[in-house]
Order: structure tokens, then sequence, then C-alpha cells
């Protein structure tokens, strides 16, 4: 009895405890969650084709994915966000952080029979071709794509996906040493720039769009 009480006092003193890790600790930490999530994604996950034909769905990195993720992390190494090493642990985190960036940038489009993808091709092309009046009606297209890919990816994967995201988020913790008001104030720092001129330019697309139906010059 003696013993039990012990081990239970012993046991509330570590999960009370607020002592920081270690820098070796938060290392090893970051790398066991950033690899935990980055084996999650290569699993198959249940979903449908056209809303009744079965089909795997895999949010594995991939050649597109990867490259959405570079330009995507890029620029938080160059911020200092995330911290690069010439070193061993270095080359690991780069490769586990790509991957894990791969795999969330495919969430918006490998659940919607690679509709999404197509879209923002065309939406792009139109965009810099200027035919602004039709872009604007892809670039609704795509939302609503792209929505609809993360709900399909989400009912496949049901609570590996709480424990993929979760896995991903505190291994970025562990990795940049900030709180996760600080990682959302920095990466917003960081993309607010681009998505408004996006934001920008899809919204003026709309309006274009509405006003060619409308009638009005």
């Amino acid at each position: 009895m003696k013993q039990t009480k012990t081990l239970l006092r012993n046991a509330l003193d570590a999960v009370t405890n607020e002592k920081e890790f270690s820098g070796q600790s938060k290392k090893i930490l970051s790398i066991v969650f950033l690899l935990v999530s980055c084996l999650l994604s290569f699993q198959s996950i249940a979903g449908t084709r056209f809303f009744f034909f079965p089909k795997d769905i895999s949010i594995a990195p991939d050649l597109l994915s990867a490259t959405i993720a570079l330009a995507l992390i890029i620029p938080l190494y160059g911020r200092g966000i995330l911290k690069w090493s010439p070193s061993i642990h270095g080359l690991i985190m780069f490769v586990l952080l790509l991957a894990v960036f791969s795999s969330i940038s495919k969430l918006a489009y490998a659940g919607g029979d690679d509709v999404s993808l197509y879209l923002i091709a065309i939406a792009v092309a139109l965009s810099w071709l200027g035919v602004r009046a039709i872009a604007g009606m892809v670039w609704v297209l795509v939302f609503l794509a792209s929505v609809y890919s993360a709900t399909m990816i989400s009912v496949g994967m049901g609570i590996t996906g709480f424990i993929f995201i979760l896995t991903s988020f505190l291994g970025l913790l562990m990795h940049t040493s900030l709180s996760p008001a600080g990682i959302v104030t920095e990466m917003s720092a960081e993309y607010s720039g681009f998505t408004m001129k996006v934001q920008k330019t899809v919204n003026e697309d709309i309006k274009r769009t509405k006003k060619k139906f409308s009638g009005d010059k």
C-alpha cells in the first residue's frame, strides 16, 4: 500500500512538473513525433470515387506535394523559425519536416479525385492569361473541392487523422521551441503577405465574374 502511494505521488509529481525539456530531449521528441506523423501518412485511406465507387486515398509525400512543401518550408528556414544545421540531426529534421508538410499540403486535393489539382491549374492559368471572369468561378470551385477533399480524408482517417495532426504539431513545437501562439504568429507573419495578394486576386476575379453575369461594366 505504501509503495502504491509512493508510485502515485511520483506519477502526480511527474504530470504536474512544469520544468522544460532539455535541448537534447526536445530534439529527440521532435524526431519521434515527426517520424510517427510521417509513418501515419503512408497508410491507405478508404474513400469513394464519384460518391459510390471505392477508392484508396493516400496522403504520402510525392513529387507535387513535396514541391509545394518545399516552397512552404524554405521561407520558414529563412526566417529562422525552422532550425537548419549542416549535421546529421539537421538533415533528419529537414527530411521529416518536408515529408510532413508534403502530407499536410496533400490534404487539400488527395481526396477529391484530382479535381482540386486540375481546378487550381486552370484557375492559375486563366488568371495569368487575364481571363479573370472565368477564373473567378474556377476559384470558387477550387475552394469547394478542397473542402470536399479534406472532409473525405478526415472521414477515412478517423482517429488516426487526429493523431497525425497532433504529432505533426507537437514535433513542430519541439523543433522550434516556440509556444503554439508563437508558431501561429510567426507563420502568419511569413505567409500573410502572400496570402493577402492571393486573396486580393481571387476577390478581383470573383467581382469581375459577378459584373459580367449581372451585365455591369
